[in-house]
């Protein structure tokens, strides 16, 4: 019951943000759509994948949507085994990244709206096609992108008892059972057969399998955050990571996105653009972060070590959207004063942080996660003392990168500056 009352929440929020972005203000600073899209929702988002888990796929309103229409409407299909790859989801979340920079996307509330509206239209398309949760595991870019950061994440959902598990011949965790309620008892949609799953990979913070259990033997767990990026076990619905080069690719795209997301705010990136072109700069720096780096990475280095650059991925990300969250934590007030018809003036100074007093918390995530790239990669497996040394000179370059982009004037967009 509480999952739905989120789902509808956050159903209601983007329902609105939707709306004020067609019909409200199209000056970004102005608008509560890009503003809580770009500034808060990005680094809220963030800040609870570090401390908690994946929470907001479990409060999905698109999945409360889907849920609603298949009341009405039901799926007949299972999705093909010849497309069970993220390479769909890894194109929409190329497509999203280069959307953003192209189109200006944090300038304008329309385009927002639009692009929120999205992927209601993709999961009632492909869920409403297909049984089970397809859109969430294979197509949609959100959802992989808090995959991939949850291995970070301080809590998995697990069993309790493994021998209680050997016992049990039923497998409602994953098949579901008959004692439906509102909630619905239906198992695991992403198929994760419990005793064989292996971190948070894939998995959605549902907690149907904790309500399908008939043995009360799967909970919310703590546990140490990047551990499972050092297992070799086969993992339910998933398999190896070294067998999955779509998995691999996708963790490298969520790493080198989240410096061109960054480089993308700052001088350099806009001197190229002034040389070659808008466009040609952006394919230019896309070919060479999303394409070259990550296809020489996959060419030079052993297999098993490359998922040890998600915490140095992951403390970007941290950084660059902590900085707009705490630089513009409340320049919604104004707006809404404006809404309710307020006349009162809120001082500029204390709508966020400084950026001098942000800089710290930045260098801090990006030598927080250069720490855990580095501390994995000297416990992964299989891996000769030479590439291990290349690849820790790699983290150190990425994290030098990252600290010089990070160190530069940043455009405040979306926030009046």
């Amino acid at each position: 019951m509480i999952r739905l009352l989120g789902q509808a929440l956050m159903l209601a929020l983007a329902c609105f943000l939707i709306y004020h972005g067609i019909t409200g203000p199209q000056f970004a600073p102005k608008n509560l759509t890009t503003l809580f899209t770009w500034v808060h929702y990005r680094g809220l988002l963030v800040l609870v994948l570090l401390f908690a888990g994946n929470y907001f796929c479990s409060v999905c309103p698109m999945v409360f949507t889907r849920n609603l229409a298949r009341r009405f409407i039901s799926p007949r299909f299972h999705w093909p085994a010849r497309w069970q790859k993220k390479w769909p989801a890894i194109a929409l979340f190329v497509a999203v990244l280069f959307a953003y920079e192209a189109l200006d996307l944090w300038a304008s509330p329309l385009a927002t709206a639009m692009l929120l509206l999205t992927p209601f239209a993709l999961i009632l398309l492909v869920d409403l096609t297909f049984k089970k949760a397809a859109f969430c595991k294979w197509v949609c870019p959100i959802g992989q992108f808090n995959f991939v950061a949850s291995t970070l994440s301080p809590q998995e959902v697990r069993v309790k008892d493994p021998e209680v598990c050997q016992r049990c011949t039923t497998y409602e965790c994953l098949r579901g059972n008959a004692q439906r309620t509102v909630a619905g008892r239906l198992g695991c949609e992403l198929d994760l057969f419990l005793p064989q799953k292996v971190g948070n990979l894939d998995c959605t913070f549902c907690f149907e399998c904790v309500a399908a259990c008939p043995y009360q033997n799967v909970a919310l767990s703590t546990r140490t955050p990047g551990a499972e990026l050092l297992s070799a076990r086969p993992r339910a619905g998933i398999g190896r990571l070294v067998r999955r080069p779509d998995l691999l690719w996708l963790m490298l795209v969520f790493t080198m996105g989240a410096l061109l997301n960054a480089l993308g705010m700052v001088a350099p990136a806009y001197q190229l653009q002034e040389r070659v072109g808008e466009l040609p700069g952006l394919v230019i720096l896309f070919g060479i972060f999303l394409f070259v780096i990550p296809f020489f990475i996959l060419r030079q280095f052993p297999r098993a070590i490359i998922p040890t650059i998600l915490p140095l991925g992951f403390g970007v990300w941290l950084a660059h959207y902590g900085f707009h969250l705490f630089t513009g934590a409340l320049t919604f007030i104004p707006i809404v004063q404006a809404m309710v018809g307020v006349e009162a003036d809120f001082p500029v100074a204390w709508m966020g942080l400084s950026e001098r007093a942000v800089a710290p918390i930045e260098v801090g995530f990006i030598l927080l996660g250069l720490l855990g790239s580095l501390v994995l990669g000297l416990k992964s497996h299989g891996v000769s003392p030479g590439k291990r040394l290349g690849w820790m000179l790699l983290m150190l370059t990425l994290a030098g990168l990252a600290l010089w982009v990070m160190s530069l004037p940043m455009e405040m967009r979306g926030v009046v500056a």
